[in-house]
């Protein structure tokens, strides 16, 4: 039996949003990355406008999901961000003026007396600020867990007016989200995202079911420690679907990959047999003279007399 959430509000904050963002926590599980790129793909899938962001980057790990080059570490455009490194206590004063006339901004830093000017050339630009409607978190257990993006995008997050979409399965989450589908009794966020697909009628594509099985088998050591039916239906769903099993772990051409009790091992790669020229023996030469071999009779049985074979 299919779990069901409390997908209605979502549906609803979808169906009229412009903007769509996905988030990651730092150091994220290979599941809730997978989720939430199964999620990203979906409503690209359905024409949404989606951005995607983790604080942290992805490693080498996460390189066979599908969509993983998607993920940003800064999001939004809203607000221009300019960076730049100064010693403690060398600013003087920041300050701004408007020339409306000319439509120019300006902004003024000036060190104190007895330090450098700031050097132009390593001034940094970023954009912050998103204008999202709906937010999804994955695999968090609190908003402070997305780091960075938290701090950068405080106000989005902390606006109850948006629909922020809680959805985790970790013991410890502390419920945040204006929508919370948190269930502690699954693999992982991959399946919570299943579930959500079928309620919204969101495209299940080949590498979308690709992306949430790799989930579900990092979850559970290749469903080692699954325990629960669901789960196993969930597989059956996602392999109905065309979602192919080990994707994580393929390897390309060359060698095949074997787990043992001694963990994981490359076997070499088959070689075309080749027949071998056998070699034919050289005579044996005594005193010079090459051995004519064995007389015909010395297979014929011999009879011992007096020292003298006969």
């Amino acid at each position: 039996m299919v779990k069901t959430y409390n997908t209605q509000p979502v549906l609803t904050a979808l169906q009229s949003a412009k903007q769509v963002l996905i988030l990651l926590p730092q150091n994220p599980s290979v599941d809730s990355v997978a989720a939430a790129l199964a999620l990203y793909l979906a409503l690209t899938k359905a024409k949404m406008s989606t951005t995607i962001g983790c604080p942290t980057e992805m490693t080498v790990g996460f390189n066979r999901l599908f969509g993983v080059d998607k993920i940003k570490q800064r999001i939004g455009n809203q607000n221009l961000v300019i960076s730049f490194d100064y010693p403690e206590d060398s600013l003087e004063k920041v300050a701004y003026d408007k020339d409306p006339a000319n439509q120019k901004f300006h902004l003024t830093i000036e060190p104190k007396a007895g330090f450098e000017a700031l050097d132009a050339s390593k001034v940094q630009y970023s954009y912050t600020g998103s204008s999202a409607d709906v937010i999804f978190v994955i695999g968090a257990s609190a908003l402070e867990d997305l780091g960075m993006l938290y701090q950068q995008e405080k106000k989005l997050l902390d606006d109850k007016q948006k629909t922020l979409v809680n959805l985790s399965k970790s013991a410890k989450n502390s419920q945040f989200g204006t929508v919370n589908l948190y269930d502690p009794t699954v693999s992982g966020e991959s399946e919570i995202i299943l579930a959500v697909f079928q309620a919204l009628n969101l495209p299940i594509e080949q590498d979308i079911a690709t992306n949430l099985l790799a989930g579900i088998e990092s979850s559970t050591g290749n469903l080692s420690t699954a325990n629960s039916a669901d789960t196993y239906e969930a597989v059956a769903t996602l392999l109905r679907q065309g979602a192919k099993k080990g994707h994580l772990n393929a390897q390309p051409a060359g060698g095949a990959r074997v787990q043992s009790p001694f963990g994981a091992f490359q076997t070499p790669t088959p070689q075309p047999f080749m027949p071998v020229t056998p070699v034919q023996p050289e005579p044996i030469s005594m005193g010079g003279q090459a051995d004519e071999g064995p007389s015909p009779d010395w297979l014929k049985p011999k009879v011992f007399k007096s020292g003298v074979l006969q």
